[in-house]
């Protein structure tokens, strides 16, 4: 290859009659590559094809040149060896094509989209337009998501994996937590082996926090409590070391993070969770440390919250505190709430919170 030309990525859609939905993501992805850093670095071809040829429908080219997108020169096409041999991607758009697709060569990349066939829309006695018109905004959804992962991974990254780290490990402490030792060497962004070194890792198991609003209210509820870790946090502040901050709970075996979220929520605050929306999973400090903490806000009731609560056996003693979305970001920002995965939380919040109240309310 002339060191001028860029590399090749083709992407490939399939569905089963290559009538609908893979000529939706076609005309999409042509449409949305063309603006993507992607076309800077990359000969970019998008595809799609059928295990059998429908023709083009008529109302997949309607509802994609409302939204200013032409797909008239677009043809549907037989899936063959040779296409798939061609593919860096292959996306799937329903579920007879996943199942039946033919043998994908080694190296391609596969997702699965399973969506509904808009032409069964007339027969449910729904207008079959609007059908095509969902499925073109859940296949531009799913694209654009698509596009913001492979862009973030062409410039975030050397695309380094456990495999380009050799290491050995011995625990050194174990309590509460545990610390290991690690001997290690890794692979450099320049070429080559870094020499072997000593780090010391921090073992935790992994923790969920939950932010609880109450959209009625617009209040969130917060609990305090003692912290050794804020110890040394400013003493001379004279706040001492017990933090204003969200609902918390390990993840014990056999629980999934929501069932964490829900028990943790009665436990320390009393509150029962209505609904979960997961916010983010974060690294709390991979410097030193493996913990990671799922964040999810929970609506609730706040109307007779508050009080003493959490476990004796687990020296948990944990005031609730109901605070008006106004109050906890003035808290936030002077500094009060200064935990960082409770300001990642608030700061969700604040950008999603009218949105929120208009599904929860």
């Amino acid at each position: 290859m002339n060191s001028t030309e860029k590399p090749a990525l083709t992407l490939l859609f399939i569905c089963t009659g290559n009538a609908c939905r893979s000529q939706i993501a076609e005309g999409w992805a042509k449409h949305l590559l063309q603006q993507s850093v992607l076309a800077e670095r990359f000969d970019i071809r998008v595809l799609s094809a059928g295990l059998e040829t429908h023709g083009l429908h008529p109302n997949a080219v309607k509802v994609m040149q409302e939204v200013g997108v032409d797909i008239r020169g677009q043809s549907s096409d037989l899936l063959t060896p040779r296409l798939l041999a061609q593919a860096d991607w292959v996306i799937t758009l329903c579920d007879h094509a996943d199942e039946h697709c033919p043998v994908i060569p080694a190296g391609t990349q596969c997702l699965h989209w399973g969506l509904p066939d808009p032409r069964g829309a007339e027969l449910a006695g729904v207008d079959e337009l609007e059908a095509f018109r969902r499925t073109r905004q859940q296949v531009f959804a799913l694209i654009k998501q698509w596009l913001m992962e492979q862009e973030l991974k062409s410039v975030c990254g050397a695309g380094f994996t456990h495999k380009d780290v050799e290491l050995s490990r011995e625990t050194a402490y174990r309590g509460f937590m545990q610390l290991q030792k690690i001997q290690l060497r890794h692979r450099l962004f320049e070429g080559g082996w870094s020499d072997t070194f000593q780090r010391e890792l921090l073992v935790r198991h992994p923790a969920v926090m939950v932010l609880l609003y109450d959209p009625e209210q617009d209040a969130v509820v917060l609990v305090e409590q003692f912290r050794v870790g804020a110890l040394s946090d400013s003493p001379d502040e004279q706040r001492g070391p017990w933090l204003l901050e969200m609902v918390a709970g390990i993840v014990e075996p056999g629980e999934s993070v929501e069932d964490v979220a829900k028990r943790e929520s009665l436990e320390e605050a009393g509150c029962e969770v209505l609904v979960l929306e997961k916010i983010t999973q974060v690294l709390t400090s991979p410097g030193g440390s493996n913990e990671t903490i799922t964040l999810f806000c929970g609506r609730v009731d706040s109307s007779n919250v508050g009080g003493i609560h959490g476990l004796v056996e687990e020296h948990e003693n944990i005031c609730v505190r109901v605070l008006s979305y106004t109050v906890a970001l003035q808290a936030m920002e002077a500094g009060i709430i200064r935990d960082a995965t409770s300001t990642i939380a608030l700061q969700w919040l604040q950008l999603n919170r009218n949105e929120l109240r208009q599904r929860w309310c």
